[in-house]
C-alpha cells in the first residue's frame, strides 16, 4: 500500500490548478481504494468521511478537494468496475486472432477486473439504493453500453460462422450477469486460484452461445 504521506493535502488556496493530472488521478484512486474498503466493511450508511480521512491520514478538507461529498465517492466506487471493463473492451477491439479469440480475451480481462475490484462490485450491488438517481442512471447507461459491446463481439463470431445460435447476441446480458456474480464465488485467500475462477467464468459465458 502507498505511504499515506504521499497524499499530503493541497495548499488551501492552490486548488488543483498546479497539480499534474496523473497526480490527481493517483490521489483520487487512493481515496476510492480506501473508501471501497470502508463501505465494504461497515456499509455505506455507517461509514463516515472522518473514517476515510483517518484511514488515509489526511484531513476532511483534503477529501473535499477531490470529491464534493460521500455520495460522489460512492458513485465513483460503484462505477469503477464497469468503467474499467469498458476499457478492457477497448484494448481487445483490434487484437489479432479470430472473433472468438477477441471475445474470450475480453471476457478474461473483465473477469480479472472483477476479481481485482471485488470490493467495489459488492459495494455497488449492496449500496445501489443509496446512489443519487442521476448517478444510478449513469452507471446503468455504462452497463448497457457494456452489454451492447459484448453483443457486437458475439455478432462478429456469428458473422465468421464460429457461433450458430440465432439468439447468441442476446446472451450478452446474461454474460454480464454471470461475470458480476464472481465476487460471490471467490474471495482473496480462498482455496481456488483467481485464474481458475477466471477460466471457469469465461467457459460458462462461452457455453451460453454454444462454444465449448
Amino acid at each position: 500500500m502507498v505511504a499515506a504521506s504521499s497524499l499530503k493535502a493541497v495548499p488551501k488556496h492552490s486548488g488543483r490548478r498546479n497539480i499534474k493530472p496523473e497526480v490527481i488521478a493517483y490521489k483520487k484512486a487512493r481515496i476510492l481504494e480506501e473508501a471501497s474498503a470502508i463501505f465494504f466493511e461497515k456499509g455505506y450508511e455507517a461509514a463516515t468521511l472522518d473514517m476515510l480521512a483517518d484511514r488515509l491520514h489526511v484531513t476532511k478538507p483534503f477529501l473535499y478537494t477531490y470529491y464534493k461529498n460521500k455520495g460522489e465517492i460512492l458513485a465513483a466506487v460503484c462505477a469503477m468496475g464497469v468503467t474499467e471493463s469498458l476499457g478492457a473492451l477497448d484494448q481487445v477491439a483490434d487484437a489479432p486472432g479470430t472473433p472468438v479469440d477477441r471475445l474470450r480475451a475480453a471476457l478474461e480481462q473483465v473477469a480479472r477486473i472483477i476479481i481485482e475490484r471485488s470490493d467495489y462490485i459488492v459495494v455497488y450491488q449492496r449500496e445501489m439504493m443509496n446512489l443519487e438517481r442521476s448517478d444510478a442512471q449513469q452507471i446503468m447507461r455504462l452497463r448497457h453500453e457494456f452489454d451492447i459491446r459484448v453483443a457486437r463481439l458475439v455478432e462478429e463470431c456469428q458473422s465468421a460462422g464460429q457461433v450458430t445460435l440465432s439468439d447468441a447476441a442476446t446472451m450478452s446480458v446474461w454474460m454480464g450477469g454471470l461475470l458480476s456474480w464472481i465476487p460471490n464465488c471467490y474471495r482473496a485467500g480462498s482455496r481456488r486460484s483467481p485464474e481458475s475462477i477466471v477460466q471457469q467464468a469465461v467457459q460458462a459465458c462461452l457455453r451460453l452461445i454454444g462454444i465449448n
